[in-house]
């Protein structure tokens, strides 16, 4: 237990927003950052009465790198913290995601080489997941999803995956993982079935007719972002939930930033000025947070460098308290 939590970095104390005026909370006065505390919460279990998330940073860029894309990624974690921690956790009048205990157990120390670093990522994520915790992981370049859904695949056997994103990634890896490659790689070792895998907001003109053959010929179900909009997207990704196998356990959901469109999001390696809308990724995220069987999100692919006035990170950020605020409404957390 502690020989993981010794990979995590605390994170930077200012990055928790602090405004010190009541009756105006902000989400970095409410989270719990104690490393000694989540220490002992992982080794007595969390209470069944309620509902607990923990944030985990992943600040690793060599997976995009790897795929010819822009460094940056690995800044992602702490300038989502910046955003994320000055909101407010009221979503409306009777919903609040302060409802859910919230913990930061910092970012995955940075001295690993990437395959060490996802294993080591997998371990950890496998470990909160055990004591009962939500886990919310920031990238970070989008091979984290090979990791995180591994570690969903270790604690609750029969999982589904929903990847919210422009691009399939499930490109090949004759050198190794990529951020272009952690769906394949996951479907070739037989760890994700391709039955119980949706692809959602994929673009025209972003994907290789390969690629596009590889999913069919395994069963996944591909969401265009022409055929969510026809059917509105909170019924075409309520949906989603129906296309993985009803008999799965839990599913993992992967939120690419860069499937939102630039103009929303100008901050990703990959961009296109086409893709979801910021209220459409949010409605996502609510939407997952309310499904019961959501066991963890990630949020990937989001590159300060490229940044225009903070605006992929607040996104990143309303993710983030969309999915918590979800969480809330399950039923056993109200």
């Amino acid at each position: 237990m502690e020989n993981f939590l010794n990979f995590l970095k605390s994170p930077d104390q200012s990055l928790f927003y602090k405004r010190n005026e009541q009756g105006d909370i902000r989400f970095g006065e409410i989270v719990r950052t104690n490393p000694l505390e989540i220490s002992n919460l992982m080794k007595q279990g969390l209470s069944e009465k309620s509902i607990s998330a923990v944030i985990i940073g992943f600040p690793y860029d060599e997976g995009t790198i790897r795929n010819h894309g822009r460094p940056g990624a690995s800044s992602g974690p702490d300038s989502i913290r910046e955003a994320f921690y000055k909101l407010t956790p009221i979503k409306s009048t009777d919903i609040s995601a302060a409802n859910v205990n919230l913990f930061d157990a910092g970012n995955l120390s940075t001295e690993m080489k990437l395959e060490d670093a996802l294993l080591e990522l997998e371990e950890i994520v496998m470990n909160f997941m055990k004591a009962g915790f939500i886990p919310i992981v920031l990238g970070g370049s989008n091979d984290l999803s090979y990791a995180d859904f591994r570690a969903c695949k270790n604690i609750f056997n029969e999982c589904g995956a929903i990847n919210v994103d422009s691009h399939l990634d499930l490109r090949e890896y004759p050198s190794g993982i990529t951020s272009g490659s952690p769906y394949r790689m996951l479907i070739d070792r037989q760890v994700l079935k391709g039955r119980n895998f949706v692809e959602y907001g994929i673009q025209e003109f972003a994907n290789s007719p390969d690629h596009l053959l590889f999913a069919k010929e395994k069963g996944v179900s591909i969401v265009t972002l022409n055929e969510l909009r026809i059917q509105k997207n909170s019924a075409a990704f309520k949906e989603s939930y129906e296309k993985v196998n009803k008999n799965v356990n839990r599913v993992y959901v992967s939120f690419d930033i860069d499937s939102v469109r630039s103009s929303d999001a100008p901050g990703v390696s990959a961009g296109l000025p086409t893709g979801l809308y910021a209220e459409e990724i949010c409605e996502c995220a609510y939407l997952a947070g309310s499904e019961e069987r959501t066991a963890m999100i990630d949020i990937c692919e989001f590159n300060p460098r490229y940044d225009v006035d903070g605006r992929t990170a607040k996104l990143s950020a309303l993710i983030i308290a969309n999915f918590l605020a979800g969480i809330s409404n399950r039923n056993n957390c109200r």
